[in-house]
């Protein structure tokens, strides 16, 4: 709080901030607005914060709870009107794995399509009404749902001012929905080394053929300052990098920023860098721009996810690709960390 009376959070790896005022005596709620800039544009949005006992869920229940949620889903989507179809189809898709734990009334969990959870949705089933939310500085979701059954959900997802899908939730098992990360993108040749160009924020062009790469495994991970699940996919990168490069492995961050600023983009990536203590490369490989990843990367087929974790062997070869990244919320963090390291580990075995 700014003389006790005005609240600024900045969220400098976003390029954001949000402002807030008191508008009771009770000091129980807040206006303001959150202000982005997403590429050449400002992005604004108004705020209300209710807090405590003010919450906007909080209703009387009398106590009445139908059951647990607490499990693996499968999530259908639709969107709610043909005028929403297309923006709905870019934001969920058909079928997507979720889960949730449950104490008591709260409840939290996540929405994990393959392209990245949606990271930790907090709040409350009471009286059969499930209603979870979460912003993390580039998303405002809200989930709002009933129980119709102990195996059936039903609701509607706001993923985005203006976004709202309509789900049936159904009861699945654990490895529903979450063991897709690894069939989604490909490589158009196995045998084929793979080649990648962008130049780090000094300026200087970086490619494959770099001598600090000759003869070593590669990590290659496309990413971008802007993605909550590359922020989530971080930490693990740079332990991986920390535990294994003595031995002979090197990771490269490809970042796709939403401009073509390169002042900007660099800002951006020197902040993420120092969140998180990173010491291997990152560079600049690229916008967001459709048709982008086919431009720079054209060996991959089906991309469809930030961050994308490239495997390379010794002679620079793809062995693996993982789309996407289970994040603290999927319960599975530890499951993708043991599997990327004992990717690693095979491969600097082999000579």
């Amino acid at each position: 709080m700014e003389n006790g009376s005005e609240l600024i959070l900045r969220l400098d790896q976003y390029d954001a901030a949000l402002t807030a005022h008191w508008t009771s005596e009770a000091h129980n709620a807040l206006e303001g607005e959150y202000v982005r800039k997403k590429g050449t544009k400002v992005t604004r949005y108004r705020v209300s914060v209710l807090c405590g006992d003010a919450g906007v869920h909080a209703k009387d229940n009398g106590g009445a709870n139908a059951g647990s949620v607490s499990g693996d889903w499968q999530f259908a989507f639709a969107a709610k009107s043909a005028a929403e179809s297309t923006k709905a189809k870019a934001s969920a898709s058909e079928n997507e794995a979720a889960r949730f734990t449950q104490e008591g009334e709260h409840v939290e969990g996540t929405i994990a399509p393959v392209s990245g959870d949606y990271g930790l949705l907090s709040g409350n089933l009471s009286g059969g009404e499930l209603h979870l939310s979460r912003f993390d500085g580039i998303h405002a979701l809200r989930l709002d749902g009933r129980v119709v059954s102990g195996d059936r959900l039903e609701g509607v997802f706001h993923v985005a001012p203006g976004e709202a899908l309509n789900f049936v939730g159904t009861r699945a098992t654990a490895s529903a929905g979450f063991d897709e990360a690894e069939h989604l993108t490909t490589v158009a040749n196995p045998s084929e080394a793979f080649r990648f160009h962008a130049v780090d924020t000094s300026g200087a062009t970086v490619t494959q053929d770099d001598p600090r790469f000759r003869g070593k495994v590669v990590l290659l991970d496309i990413f971008g300052t802007w993605c909550p699940n590359c922020h989530d996919e971080a930490p693990v990168l740079e332990g991986l990098y920390a535990k294994f490069h003595e031995r002979g492995l090197e990771i490269v961050g490809l970042s796709y920023e939403y401009v073509d600023d390169a002042a900007r983009s660099r800002r951006l990536l020197e902040i993420y860098r120092g969140k998180y203590s990173i010491g291997f490369p990152l560079l600049l490989a690229g916008t967001t721009d459709a048709g982008e990843i086919a431009r720079t990367l054209p060996q991959l087929r089906n991309f469809g996810a930030y961050p994308t974790t490239i495997f390379l062997d010794r002679h620079g070869r793809v062995r693996l690709i993982h789309a996407g990244f289970s994040g603290p919320a999927t319960g599975r963090l530890e499951e993708v960390r043991e599997k990327f390291e004992q990717t690693i580990l095979t491969l600097l075995d082999e000579h």
